[in-house]
């Protein structure tokens, strides 16, 4: 894979390129969050590791430029990893329900990079690698039915809709992290299962599997449940896509 390293910090920077050369990458390095933007929407890079705190543009700041820009494009998603010196679980949680493929603490550990580049690659890979849901079908179909009137009464429902699956979606994973990491299993399932809910709205049925999933897998470790919660932000991620596709011009 080649991977793009972006920390204000020189470094930094390079102990991280030097592990995921390690790990098999190919990588460059970046210390500048606006010419990193750029960078990375180039269809060659397929991991972007991004600190949290640097100057003029924060990670979150820097990730949710990336997706604006692939969304006017039309792109499928890069994976872009957390690695910062940020590293409670309310982090952890904040920035995997944001759409970070993973969040790693400084000084990262090889072992720690190599299971998150797992994830990547399972994104990088079909059915994931992609900028429409998989229920694709069954979403359009849905919102045929629910949807009557003008072009612009339309329109505006159907962003409506985007907006508060988007909201509601990313707040209710970053309750159900918040929970599993304090092993409130109760709580942790029960944000999860109303997430499912909210996909059946729209008959996302891939994204409520990915729910059912979160909580099978509150019984294993942590990574087990991390990475269920990263597939399911990235499939909300194409939902709100799919959604908004129908106002696109």
């Amino acid at each position: 894979m080649r991977a793009l390293v972006v920390d204000d910090d020189a470094s930094s920077a390079s102990a991280i390129g030097q592990l995921l050369s390690q790990a098999g990458c190919s990588v460059s390095l970046c210390t500048d969050p606006e010419s990193a933007i750029t960078i990375s929407l180039d269809l060659g890079v397929d991991l972007v590791s991004l600190d949290i705190r640097m100057p003029r543009l924060d990670g979150f700041e820097v990730l949710s430029l990336i997706r604006s820009h692939e969304y006017s494009r039309r792109w499928p998603s890069v994976p872009v990893i957390a690695i910062t010196g940020n590293v409670s679980n309310e982090d952890k949680a904040q920035a995997i329900a944001a759409g970070f493929a993973a969040h790693l603490g400084k000084p990262v550990l090889l072992e720690d990079l190599q299971l998150a580049l797992r994830t990547v690659e399972t994104l990088r890979d079909k059915p994931h690698h992609t900028r429409y849901s998989a229920d694709q079908a069954a979403i359009t179909s849905r919102l045929g039915h629910l949807l009557a009137g003008a072009r612009s009464e339309v329109a505006s429902a159907v962003a409506g809709l985007a907006l508060a699956m988007e909201q509601q979606g990313a707040e209710l994973l970053r309750q159900m992290l918040e929970s599993a990491y304090r092993r409130d299993i109760g709580a942790a399932s029960e944000a999860a299962a109303r997430l499912a809910d909210v996909a059946s709205a729209v008959d996302a049925d891939h994204f409520a599997s990915l729910c059912n999933a979160f909580i099978a897998a509150l019984d294993c470790d942590s990574a087990a449940f991390e990475r269920s919660a990263v597939l399911a932000r990235a499939e909300l991620d194409r939902i709100v896509y799919t959604l908004r596709e129908r106002v696109l011009p």
